[in-house]
């Protein structure tokens, strides 16, 4: 029986190509296969593409606490095709595009289009001084290619441009001695096209589309493989629902009949496949010693605490600074300004009067004062802290007065509730 193993192979970046002088000079043609899922770009004189890349971006997310701090050169770094080296650690924040085909988001296309022209080597300045053959779907909406032309000429600068439909490309490509009639069957990752061409001649009003592509077949297949196998629902990701489709999945050409060989034993036992997912060893609790055990809870608690203090300390900075706005407009109140500018005021920090603007200031003080106790109180704690002592026999301890006695015995019962706390 065959086992298949999972190859996860991993994304290689795109280096930059040499820009060469006869492709300067004579203003090459670029063309610029535009697909919902691979993006491949070149020079008219290649056979093939320089460039093939997802036809994505990963826009990363900025954290609300964090949004007004981090710095422009701090600030996490987009992510354009090949230069997202691992896609399922950036699934949620992944961007194209397309929506049915149709390219509708231009700011990610944007993003696409300086990708593509930076690896080409294209070092003119604020232009792309080729003309560029953009591929498109079929009846692709007037507003679409208007959108896509204006982003080419106002901000490339290119000299013309040549939109054609990827699907009469391809057929013309593939076929040595194209028919004069033909049905084209175009399966695209988003959706489907059926072609009617008729003494060389698209049949438009009997084009078909179908909104079922390459992406529903691997979701459809990611989901049914995480319902079935629930125990390696985190192993089976949509990178690997899609290297399975890509490489043993087939279209049977009578589904009922395969249906029927499949529901056969010996079929079944011949052509069922294995799939062998990646081994990774995980060391559970049941491994750990029981001190191991009571170090790891030690370890969270400490990691929790740090983590509620720095949470303490941007809530108590975030407070102050709303206090300090609310202070300066009712400084600015108390010194007389006008009806018209006091509402204003009170209407840029979102409040309807004078007792509302007091009632969030007062709040304001007492919530920061509270704050700076738990601070106060979780810093001392720290520093009162002591290693444990050994188990000794009060019996045979000797204290020079009962202030001492009862020092003691206070800094037994804190360690006792700490230890408790903690493990």
């Amino acid at each position: 029986m065959e086992v298949f193993h999972f190859k996860d192979a991993k994304i290689v970046p795109d280096i930059v190509h040499t820009y060469s002088g006869d492709i300067r000079a004579n203003s090459v043609p670029l063309i610029y296969d535009n697909g919902s899922y691979v993006a491949r770009v070149g020079w008219a004189t290649s056979k093939e593409p320089l460039l093939m890349f997802k036809n994505l971006i990963a826009k990363p997310r900025k954290e609300r606490s964090k949004k007004d701090n981090v710095e422009p050169a701090q600030a996490p770094q987009l992510q354009v095709g090949n230069d997202i080296l691992n896609i399922e650690a950036v699934r949620f924040q992944l961007k194209t595009q397309f929506d049915r085909n149709i390219v509708t988001h231009f700011e990610a296309q944007e993003h696409l289009f300086d990708y593509a022209f930076t690896h080409l080597g294209i070092d003119s300045e604020n232009r792309v001084n080729h003309p560029i053959v953009l591929t498109e779907a079929f009846l692709n909406p007037n507003t679409s290619r208007q959108l896509m032309t204006e982003l080419l000429f106002e901000c490339y600068d290119v000299p013309s441009i040549t939109y054609g439909v990827d699907t009469l490309f391809a057929y013309h490509y593939c076929q040595s001695n194209p028919k004069s009639d033909a049905l084209i069957l175009s399966l695209g990752y988003q959706t489907c096209h059926i072609v009617p061409m008729l003494d060389n001649k698209v049949v438009f009003e009997n084009i078909r589309r179908i909104n079922t592509g390459g992406w529903n077949v691997v979701t459809f297949l990611h989901r049914i493989l995480q319902l079935k196998y629930p125990a390696h629902a985190t192993a089976i990701t949509l990178s690997r629902a899609e290297e399975l489709l890509h490489t043993i999945c087939e279209v049977a050409e009578d589904y009922r009949e395969e249906l029927k060989k499949w529901f056969k034993t010996e079929y079944y036992e011949n052509n069922i496949r294995k799939i062998q997912l990646p081994f990774s060893s995980i060391s559970t609790n049941s491994a750990l010693t029981l001190e191991q055990q009571k170090e790891r809870k030690r370890e969270l608690a400490r990691r929790l605490t740090e983590i509620n203090a720095r949470k303490r300390e941007e809530r108590l900075a975030e407070d102050q600074e709303k206090l300090r706005q609310l202070l300066e407009i009712q400084e600015i109140i108390d010194f007389g300004a006008e009806k018209q500018e006091i509402e204003n005021l009170l209407a840029e920090v979102q409040m309807k009067n004078l007792q509302e603007l007091q009632k969030t200031v007062t709040n304001l003080n007492m919530r920061i004062e509270r704050t700076r106790q738990k601070i106060i109180a979780a810093s001392s704690a720290e520093d009162t802290e002591e290693p444990p002592v050994k188990q000794t026999k009060l019996s045979k301890m000797v204290f020079e007065s009962d202030t001492a006695m009862h020092s003691f015995i206070d800094n037994v019962k804190k360690m006792d509730r700490l230890l408790k706390y903690l493990t």
